[in-house]
């Protein structure tokens, strides 16, 4: 099997390109990291494209595409679902979509206690979600500090990964549990797409077409929107 995985929900990019069997999916792979300060729309296609001629293949030698579907940014994660959707429906390559931080937690799911993976949200919040015992423990979320804090209540240690834990980590000043903190994200992100990616594949197939982002908050326009009908609302009585 040739398996391409993106993840492009924060200001890096992540590639993997996998070419294996079921029972071996990594007999040979390839990884990428770029760092374009979230110029995806730009570079995702002609990574794709390199990457795949890099190792013998071309888009249409893919057996499966998988991408993170967020929470995260906003403009990363339509810009990598568009990109993916477009090959897939161009080169009939079936396409299954991962959230991010349960990729996140699986990099890092070896850890004996709770996971928070984290990423910056901003305006001094961050999207983010409880792991433990194997398994989740919250839905999404979009938080503060404080208040993962207090749903950590009962663990004893606390493992805080993904692109922003170093910042994330600052704001849990009151937990009072034994924190630690994975500074350099891991990896093998995209490593973890994949394997991922073939065992949601290979048990309920691929997305349907329509499947989109997963958003926690919703954007500034949309948020201005509401804001602006609200108040037309109110003046009409």
């Amino acid at each position: 099997m040739n398996i391409l995985s993106v993840d492009t929900s924060t200001e890096a990019m992540a590639l993997c390109l996998a070419r294996g069997t079921e029972d071996n999916l990594f007999e040979r792979f390839e990884t990428r990291t770029i760092a374009n300060g979230a110029q995806h729309s730009e570079s995702l296609v002609p990574q794709m494209l390199e990457l795949c001629k890099h190792n013998g293949l071309i888009l249409k030698d893919l057996d499966l595409l998988v991408c993170t579907n967020g929470p995260g940014s906003f403009t990363g994660l339509r810009i990598g679902m568009s990109a993916c959707k477009g090959v897939a429906l161009a080169a009939s390559i079936p396409l299954v979509s991962i959230s991010t931080l349960d990729a996140l937690y699986e990099c890092v799911s070896f850890f004996n206690g709770a996971v928070v993976p984290a990423i910056d949200a901003r305006k001094k919040r961050f999207y983010t979600a409880i792991y433990a015992d194997g398994k989740r423990q919250t839905p999404d979320l979009d938080c503060d500090g404080d208040e993962i804090a207090k749903l950590l209540e009962g663990h004893t240690s606390t493992l805080v990964t993904g692109p922003d834990a170093v910042a994330f980590s600052h704001q849990l000043k009151n937990y009072d549990g034994a924190l630690f903190v994975d500074g350099n994200p891991s990896a093998n992100l995209a490593l973890t797409l994949i394997r991922l990616g073939f065992k949601k594949f290979r048990d309920n197939g691929p997305d349907d077409i329509g499947t989109g982002p997963a958003y926690v908050r919703k954007s500034d326009a949309e948020l201005a929107l509401l804001e602006k009908i609200r108040k037309l609302e109110e003046i009409n009585g």
